[in-house]
């Protein structure tokens, strides 16, 4: 998956100079990648659905086990199943995904 990020130029301003940090452009995401049209969220358990709705939060791993009363460990292997059954590379990517998709994934939970 492609993720274009957005490099802000840095602000000079007379007092001097600010820098912006750089940004996600979702809308310049490559939603057409290979694997994303054909997303299977039926091939996730309930847990594993709630594990990608929050890793759209941005939450470190011990954050989120705490949130859903499971160890961290468990966490990361949810996560390692999530990035395998739906063909992504990294839980970056399925943050993104969970964002965007984020109705569906709700839909499949029931």
């Amino acid at each position: 998956m492609a993720v274009a990020v957005q490099d802000k130029a840095h602000d000079i301003s007379t007092s001097g100079t600010s820098a912006r940090p750089a940004t996600l452009d979702v809308a310049a995401l490559d939603v057409a990648a290979p694997g994303l049209s054909g997303l299977d969220f039926s091939a996730l358990t309930g847990r594993e659905l709630e594990v990608l709705l929050l890793l759209a939060t941005g939450e470190q791993n011990r954050r989120l086990a705490r949130r859903l009363g499971i160890a961290e460990r468990t966490v990361r292997a949810h996560t390692a199943s999530i990035v395998r059954k739906l063909g992504l590379t990294t839980r970056f990517e399925a943050a993104i995904v969970a964002h965007l998709y984020a109705a569906d994934i709700r839909g499949a939970r029931g």
